[in-house]
């Protein structure tokens, strides 16, 4: 396909490959691509980099994989019945899908760092009560919501 990216080549991944091994195939490409870490010329590298990031934006979300996979199908019939260039729409699919708010689940990392934020704020919290109970100090105010 002349006018168009695989990107099943760019990621080095068949075209059935699960979403685990893509994320694998995207990691180890953005480490040896990233202009911090290669040694490649740094344009070539950004370069490089941002059509790699694109093939995994649209081949780990499951609506822009399949439009794509079926543009793929399509294309390759018609090529052989026309041999018409295909054009590039992809990179529109996926910001009109990220803009309407497909969100990723959370991660265990960032699920551990929230449950350390909620432990943290509660004993604060505790550790200020016993501290004003130890000094003898009382609440001068009724809270709003006590009242009635």
């Amino acid at each position: 396909m002349k006018g168009e990216k695989d990107y099943y080549k760019i990621l080095g991944v068949h075209e059935k490959a699960s979403t685990h091994e893509l994320r694998k195939a995207f990691c180890k490409l953005t480490k040896e691509l990233h202009p911090d870490t290669t040694s490649l010329n740094l344009e070539d590298a950004k370069v490089k980099l941002q059509t790699v990031m694109e093939a995994y934006e649209n081949l780990n979300n499951p609506y822009l994989r399949n439009i794509y996979d079926n543009k793929i199908q399509n294309g390759l019939a018609s090529r052989k019945k026309y041999k018409k260039p295909i054009i590039n729409t992809y990179t529109a699919d996926s910001k009109i899908a990220n803009s309407i708010g497909d969100r990723r689940p959370f991660s265990n990392g960032e699920m551990f760092s929230l449950l350390l934020l909620v432990i943290v704020i509660f004993a604060c919290l505790l550790f200020a009560v016993l501290f004003a109970n130890f000094t003898g100090k009382e609440i001068n105010s009724m809270p709003i919501w006590l009242i009635k």
